[in-house]
């Protein structure tokens, strides 16, 4: 799906936002309007960003652990 066929959706009224993504939204200090008007107006920004094998993380850091 492209943008404009998301914005067209979000033009009419027929789209959903989950609630996670509020959630998190919120937690960064935006809400429900803000994400509508970033979809609206926002502009989407490529990159292609690709760490070397020196920058990875270790392995063992990259999970939690179980609690026993």
């Amino acid at each position: 799906m492209d943008i404009e066929t998301i914005r067209n959706r979000v033009h009419a009224g027929n789209y959903s936002i989950k609630s996670h993504a509020i959630q998190h939204a919120l937690k960064e200090g935006f809400d429900r309007a803000h994400i509508v008007e970033a979809i609206l107006n926002g502009v989407i920004i490529v990159t292609a960003y690709i760490p070397d094998e020196t920058e990875w993380m270790r392995q063992d850091f990259t999970r939690r652990k179980r609690k026993r």
